[in-house]
Parts: C-alpha cells; structure tokens; sequence
C-alpha cells in the first residue's frame, strides 16, 4: 500500500494564510482605485494582507524542504518587499497629508507592486500545483 502524497502542515497553513493576503491586498487596491486616498479601509486591508503575507511567508519557509532562495522565493520575497514598501508610503503619506487624494506616482507604484505580488501569488500556484 503506498502513502498518499501529503502536503506538510506547515505549507498547508501556509498556502491558508497566503489567501487571506491576497483577499486583503485586493481589498485594499480595490479601495485604493474607487477612491484613490489613503482611507481607514485601505489602510486597514493593506495592513493585514502585509502582516498575512509575513506569516504566510514564515510557515511557508519552515515547511519547505527546499532551500529558500529558489526563484520562486526570491519572487515571493521581492513582492512582499514591494507590498511592506507600499505600506509604508501610504501609512506616511496619511500621516503627512491625512486624506487628501493621492499622487498619480504613489497610486502606480501600489498597482504595480499589487501586480508584481498577484504574479508571485500565481507562481506558487504553479509550484503547489507540481508538488
């Protein structure tokens, strides 16, 4: 009799997280893009899919078998840095000028930086999808 092919408990929590983030970020840049200031909502979504992701990131790590410095980690770490980044400009930017409407470059940069994590989001599909 062969032993079913299981998924680490760790990965699994993991991979649980990590959709929690994305609903979060999208939460947040969908926010974002309707009313384009740094409002609570955002803010807050912003804030969970950045903290989820760490975590995820974290589970995710200690449940590999792997190295952690594969491509798809690096893409991971990369967009995750992207989103922390994010964060950070937005929670300044409400601090500096509260809610005033956003600048055209901040609001591109949250877009593209959304864009780059639902790719690495998307890559560790492919990923589970071949273990």
């Amino acid at each position: 009799m062969s032993v079913p092919n299981v998924m680490n408990p760790l990965l699994m929590t993991g991979v649980g997280i990590v959709l929690f983030a994305f609903g979060s970020y999208t939460t947040a840049i969908i926010t974002q893009v309707r009313k384009r200031r740094p409002t609570a909502m955002m803010r807050g979504f912003l804030t969970a899919g950045v903290t989820l992701d760490a975590a995820a990131t974290a589970f995710m790590i200690a449940g590999s078998r792997r190295i952690p410095l594969t491509f798809h980690g690096i893409f991971g770490y990369s967009a995750f840095l992207l989103m922390a980044t994010d964060l950070l400009l937005m929670w300044r930017r409400y601090r500096l000028m509260r809610n005033d409407p956003l600048p055209a470059k901040l609001h591109r940069f949250s877009l593209a930086a959304y864009t780059w994590w639902v790719l690495a989001f998307v890559a560790g599909i492919v990923v589970a999808a071949r273990m």
